[in-house]
């Protein structure tokens, strides 16, 4: 396929002069210089809001504030004005973009300014007192999370990394206890344990195997989500190991034999004294369909991996 061809600055703002004056149409000015009619109407609508410097090639992409992005959504939502019109008067270079902001509002996310906060690398040392009380907070706030690594001065990917932990139920420890930043850690995937994976592929599942919704709420590759549920569907609970092939017996010994609880009344005490299990692990497996016996294997099982 031929490459569009780069005009320089001077060459689009002579073509958009001509086609203002009348001297050529904008279908023949695009086939004249090898671009689609939408490239053109875009130039056309450039100039006309920003004059011919706004062709020339920007050093910084401006960015709109909040209260811009609300005031350009309502105004398209108002009717009477095409993404077009609006664009030119709030300088939003893509229709493309305006049309995302307002599938955003549509359907409730809220429209944020931008503040650069996305390439944050804060190093404020955080106990897992800290990382907690500021993953609630940004939890409060819609998940913020740029404002809230600009105001604790915390790495902005460590933070989406924390929330993902929080809400999986896994414990957030202190930097003593990472190995965040360190050139270890490049290029490695974290370790989720493997009950916190069973929490994130049963909502998965509960959630009809939106893969991508999953792994922006735990902030883990997609790949990896999509991984764990086929094992599970496979494998079942003993999917959730790290070893490739088929999944292994983790009680070889049959240790669970001799403290396996003796009914289920028995077993759900059991599963409420366990210690180290999230929160809401024991009524998701509930819903999937176990009983309190089946689930205090489950337990005993992912405990053991």
């Amino acid at each position: 396929m031929p490459q569009t061809p780069k005009l320089s600055p001077q060459q689009k703002v002579a073509l958009v002069e001509k086609i203002k004056a009348g001297e050529i149409s904008r279908q023949a000015a695009a086939q004249s210089v090898g671009v689609s009619n939408t490239t053109v109407r875009q130039w056309l609508r450039i100039y006309e809001s920003e004059g011919a410097d706004g062709l020339a090639p920007r050093e910084k992409s401006r960015h709109l504030t909040a209260e811009e992005k609300q005031a350009a959504v309502a105004e398209y939502l108002a009717g009477g004005v095409s993404l077009f019109d609006v664009c030119k008067k709030y300088g939003i270079r893509s229709p493309q973009n305006l049309q995302k902001l307002v599938e955003k509002a549509q359907a409730g996310g809220e429209l944020r300014g931008y503040h650069g906060a996305s390439r944050h690398r804060g190093g404020a040392y955080t106990t897992a007192a800290d990382r907690e009380k500021i993953v609630r907070e940004c939890l409060a706030d819609g998940c913020d999370y740029g404002a809230a690594a600009l105001k604790y001065n915390v790495d902005y990917k460590a933070l989406v990394h924390w929330v993902g932990q929080y809400r999986a139920g896994a414990a957030l420890h202190d930097a003593r206890h990472s190995s965040e930043g360190t050139s270890r850690a490049k290029g490695r995937a974290r370790t989720v344990p493997p009950m916190q994976r069973m929490v994130m592929v049963l909502d998965c599942l509960e959630n009809r195997k939106n893969y991508g919704a999953m792994a922006q709420k735990y902030a883990i590759a997609y790949h990896q989500i999509y991984r764990w549920v086929q094992r599970y569907l496979q494998d079942g609970w003993l999917g959730m190991n790290d070893r490739r092939g088929p999944a292994d017996d983790p009680d070889p010994a049959g240790e669970w034999g001799k403290i396996a609880p003796a009914g289920e009344a028995d077993a759900e005490l059991w599963v409420a004294k366990c210690k180290g299990v999230p929160e809401a692990l024991p009524a998701m497996l509930r819903r999937a369909g176990y009983s309190w016996m089946m689930i205090a294997k489950i337990l005993f099982d992912l405990a053991r991996m």
